[in-house]
This record gives C-alpha cells, structure tokens and sequence, in this order.
C-alpha cells in the first residue's frame, strides 16, 4: 500500500512530457537502469549499483515508469528510484542546467574542464562474477608422516572490500557470487581466515596471501573472476611448485589476467595484525601467546596500493563478528 501511494503521490507531481518524445528525454539514471535491464542485469545487482555509486534520478515522470515497465522493472526496482528522487529533493535543489544561450561564459586561462567521475555519469561500473574454490590443509610440522590438519576458510577481498568465501568442508566445490563494481585499476588478494569461539570470547588467527593480484576492470560484458586455492595441502607439504593460489579473470573471450602455481610457501605467510590486536583489545601490552605473531606480521593497509589502504580491517572484523565470521556474502 505504502509503495502504490508513492508512486500515485510521484506521478502526481511528475512532469507533463509530450508524447513521443525521444528516448533521450529520460533522466540520465533511468536511462542507464532501462539499459541494464535490457541487458539482462537483476534487479538485485542494479539496487547494488544505486547504492554503491550513490547515483540519484533527478525525476522520473510518467515516460520514465513506462520505460520502466516496458523493460520488466520490478515493483520493488521502481519503488526505490522513487525513495531515491524524495531523497534528493530532501537533501536539496538540484542544479538547475539553462538553455545554451548566445552569451557563453568562457573558463579562465589555464583552467582545464573537470573530467566527470564514474559515479556521475554512471558508465563506470560493470558486473563480476566471483568462483572461489578452497580446500583444507595439511601442515608437517615436526613428523613428515603425520601431517596435522589445518582447517583454514579462505576469504578474498577486492579493494579491501570482502567479496567472497568459502569453508574448508565444502571439499573444493566453487563458491560464487556476483557483484557490479566500478571499472578501473582492481586489486584482490587472498586471506586464510578462522575463528574459534571460547569463553573469553572469539580467538582470531588469520594468513595474508603474499600475491597481489592487480588487473583492469574495463566496461562491457561481465568478468569472469576465478580464484583457486585447491592446491593449498600441496604447498604445505613442499609439493606445489610456486605456491597453492591460482587465479584467471576474463572478459569475454579476452583474458584480462592469469596465474598458476603463486603465493609461495604457506609457512611463510604473514598474519594481519590487526586480526593479532583483536585478541588481546584491552591488555596494556603484547601477551606473550601473542608476541610471535606480532612479530612477523602485516598491516592491513600494507596489503593494498589503492582504495584497499583506506578500508578499516577493524571495522571489517566487526561485521564478521556480527554473522559469527559467516556472513551473507551474494
């Protein structure tokens, strides 16, 4: 009921628009949410886009719900382009673009024109899906011929943002989720994750992945993200030349980046100290249980060269606690 109100209520103050008028007349954001529908984009991802590029219609009008409708629109896809419109009319005016006019302003000398942002114009962003496989290890430690298991989730993070996981149980089988996400310079990487829940509260051990994995995230078809950690029991032992992390991303046909037989030796691995520091929140000093991993370990913003750097592991350990270290990932 709430829904059908608001949109008679936004109908109501929507616009006359001629009949027949050009596809152009749409708002920009419409447009662009017509154009992705088509396409074949879930609502779901669109809704994803919205938020994370921030990207408001200014109006939309009775040939935008048309145009809505026409490419399968759901309810629920409508309803928050129109939430979106009242929030921006909350939030203030929008600047209002005038007629060109035999009277040009001329920019001062030396002033070069402001190049629009992938979330103003919106052709920055496309749709990846993310495979991550994973398997449990063994590490030898002392006895060769007794390895002990070590039951290790593998988490991977784009930009410092988690985007998949999986467990050790799952026996390999592929986990994947799909996300839209700006285009330009990505990095991912790689971490082993587990957490143990004792009286005290949650023990946190974690291993960062020394390879960075760095490509281009171009516009146009969907990349295909395929991140492989099977050979991990393989590196422990010695028997996977190189190290246990392999990974392709595609586009297409076009090959955007690949590896096989990376990440080094297992034992060499680093942990976040961040994930460390969580242990212990309120001692005055490093415990003496936690002095070795202290020793040797990384930060969080070391890890990343890009947006990774400004992304807080804490506030990342936070969310994990809340879905206790199994969120919802999708």
């Amino acid at each position: 009921m709430v829904s059908a109100l608001l949109l008679v209520g936004v109908l109501a103050m929507a616009p006359v628009v001629v009949v027949g008028a050009e596809e152009g007349s749409l708002d920009p954001v419409v447009a662009e949410v017509v154009e992705m529908l088509n396409a074949g984009v879930s609502d779901s991802l669109i809704l994803q886009w919205l938020e994370s590029t921030e990207r408001r219609p200014v109006d939309i009008g009775s040939q935008g719900l048309i145009a809505l409708s026409e490419a399968e629109a759901s309810e629920e896809l409508m309803t928050s382009l129109l939430e979106l419109v009242e929030e921006g009319r909350v939030e203030g005016p929008k600047a209002v673009v005038e007629p060109p006019s035999e009277a040009k302003t001329v920019e001062p000398a030396g002033t070069p024109p402001a190049e629009p942002t992938p979330a103003a114009t919106g052709a920055g962003a496309v749709e990846a899906i993310f495979e991550l496989s994973g398997t449990r290890a063994w590490v030898e430690e002392d006895e060769p011929d007794s390895p002990r298991e070590e039951r290790w989730n593998v988490f991977l993070y784009l930009d410092g943002e988690l985007v998949a996981w999986t467990r050790p149980d799952r026996k390999g089988e592929p986990v994947e989720t799909r996300r839209v996400i700006p285009t330009g310079s990505k990095e991912m990487r790689v971490i082993l994750q587990r957490y143990e829940e004792r009286r005290s509260g949650w023990v946190y051990q974690s291993l960062a992945v020394p390879t960075l994995i760095a490509f281009d995230a171009p516009a146009g078809d969907p990349l295909e993200v395929e991140v492989d950690m099977k050979r991990i029991w393989g590196a422990w032992r010695g028997r996977a030349e190189g190290g246990p992390l392999r990974y392709k991303i595609r586009q297409g046909v076009e090959v955007l980046a690949e590896q096989s037989g990376t990440g080094g030796n297992p034992n060499r691995w680093q942990p976040v100290c961040e994930d460390v520091e969580a242990n212990f929140p309120d001692a005055e000093g490093v415990p003496k249980a936690f002095r070795n991993p202290m020793s040797r370990c990384v930060r969080w913003a070391d890890l990343w060269n890009g947006p990774g750097k400004s992304t807080s592991r804490s506030e990342i350990l936070k969310e994990l606690a809340e879905y206790d270290f199994e969120p919802p990932v999708r």
